[in-house]
């Protein structure tokens, strides 16, 4: 299934490629977690308390929205073993990327569809670590 016909951010992490999705659950999830999804920077950000939490719990989230019919959905805990020190900061950044990804209906801003595919393919290979 391709990112564009499902609305998924294509991240490449620990050898596997999984779609984040910020589909309208996901969007639903995030408002009643950090009050709007409009609050995702202050999520990630240094002063927050929780977000190595949060952005587990989100990348959770997005992962398990991505996945296939039939696929089985990945825990938290499972999650956060794919997450480490080396891709923290690469993994948050792919997560607003995806959310950028989502909200321009599977479409980068700025670029066409042959550059798209190139910058997925490198943040895909960014957070390979």
């Amino acid at each position: 299934m391709s990112a564009i016909k499902n609305g998924g951010f294509p991240v490449e992490i620990d050898g596997k490629t999984y779609n984040l999705l910020f589909s309208l659950n996901v969007l639903d999830e995030m408002q009643d977690r950090f009050g709007g999804y409009d609050k995702l920077d202050a999520a990630f950000d240094k002063e927050n308390k929780d977000m190595i939490k949060d952005l587990r719990w989100l990348l959770t989230l997005v992962i398990n929205e991505g996945l296939d019919e039939g696929e089985q959905e990945l825990t938290e805990k499972q999650v956060g073993k794919l997450i480490h020190l080396g891709n923290l900061f690469k993994i948050k950044d792919a997560l607003f990327e995806a959310f950028a990804f989502s909200a321009n209906g599977g479409e980068n801003q700025e670029n066409d569809q042959e550059e798209q595919t190139n910058n997925s393919e490198g943040n895909m290979e960014a957070v390979r670590e």
